[in-house]
């Protein structure tokens, strides 16, 4: 990618800002000088996540950016519509502390922050595809999964950038997963874009779920060291705070089991896949760190995911039903200000899966 230098200064955050309070702000498609339905508008049937009677009744609340209403539906399956995948070309835009602006629209690449109102412009791009969204910024899994599934398809359009905080704080896993993906990005920032180009892609239409497929077809391009077995995933000493009080417990439990026992804040990604892959069941918390050995499972197989009683909160289940996988859950239950997960409700709960 060549960025020419850049010169002046550029009032177009501060315009936005100005047209946001007058109401006259646009959204993608009316500030997008071309736009491409890249997959409409589906409704695809997704099977139901398998668990233990009475498991659902068990969640007294649900994480942040989701609902009791949503969950239920995640666990019942059944029809659904997804929404369509559309790329938007905004021209002549500013790429400034994370955000993309025109002078009555902006799109967020990066963590919220205080922006500029007026910024200096370092360089000037002719095309660049801007692939992020505001979650991928924040969470590991968006990242991989979301990032990576929409930056396959924006290939066919421009060259990948990031804004250049994100990209300096970008995870070694993070790095890893990109390279075995076989893509590539650009860290830029305070930068004129002749042609942005952007993407809605939040909907698990065929085509994501295609692109979904193939980033774990790469990444298990890493041989595994055994097959048929289990795989249960250490949620404690990183990561949020989210594992259950008798999780050492249940790490014995399943090693005696002959369970492969992964510690993604101790290995790299090519030990993990190669640990995970050619697994039946995949066993672990809630949570991004999950991402690891899921994109190492061959479709077909098995994840089953324990969680806090007071955060339900199943969204992994989309991407499971995306890659092809079995999804079930297990809510703990409350005990002394803690929560401790039964470990024979984990192998009743494998067992649904097997009938």
């Amino acid at each position: 990618m060549e960025i020419q230098p850049g010169r002046g200064f550029s009032a177009k955050p501060l315009a936005q800002l100005a047209c946001k309070y007058l109401g006259l702000d646009q959204d993608s498609s009316e500030a997008a000088a071309e736009t491409r339905v890249i997959c409409p508008q589906q409704d695809l049937h997704v099977d139901p996540a398998f668990h233990l009677d009475g498991q659902f009744e068990r969640a007294v609340a649900v994480a942040d950016h989701t609902s009791f209403a949503l969950e239920k539906k995640r666990v019942a399956g059944g029809i659904n519509t997804h929404e369509p995948t559309i790329a938007y070309r905004i021209d002549n835009a500013l790429f400034c502390g994370g955000r993309l602006f025109t002078h009555r629209f902006q799109n967020i690449q990066g963590p919220r922050k205080n922006r500029k109102l007026i910024a200096k412009v370092s360089g000037e791009l002719d095309t660049a595809a801007l692939p992020l969204s505001y979650f991928a910024t924040l969470y590991f899994g968006h990242m991989v999964f979301d990032g990576g599934a929409t930056a396959l398809m924006a290939r066919d359009v421009a060259e990948a950038c990031f804004d250049s905080e994100v990209a300096l704080n970008i995870s070694d896993h993070v790095k890893r997963y990109w390279e075995l993906f076989g893509l590539t990005y650009t860290p830029v920032g305070n930068v004129r874009i002749r042609h942005a180009w952007i993407f809605e892609d939040r909907g698990l239409n065929s085509h994501k779920i295609g692109r979904l497929r193939e980033l774990g077809t790469r990444v298990r391009s890493i041989p595994g060291i055994r097959s048929g077995h289990g795989v249960f995933f250490r949620r404690r000493g990183w990561g949020t705070r989210r594992a259950p009080g008798n999780e050492a417990e249940l790490e014995a439990f399943f090693a005696k089991r002959n369970y492969e026992i992964i510690d993604p804040g101790q290995m790299s990604v090519d030990d993990i896949v190669s640990a995970t892959r050619g697994a039946e069941v995949l066993v672990g918390v809630e949570g991004s760190g999950m991402t690891h050995g899921m994109l190492a499972m061959d479709p077909g197989t098995t994840v089953v995911m324990l969680l806090p009683p007071w955060r339900f909160n199943i969204m992994m289940k989309d991407y499971a039903d995306g890659l092809g996988l079995r999804f079930g859950f297990v809510v703990g239950q409350r005990r002394q200000g803690d929560y401790w997960i039964d470990p024979e409700e984990i192998l009743r709960t494998i067992d649904l899966a097997r009938r």
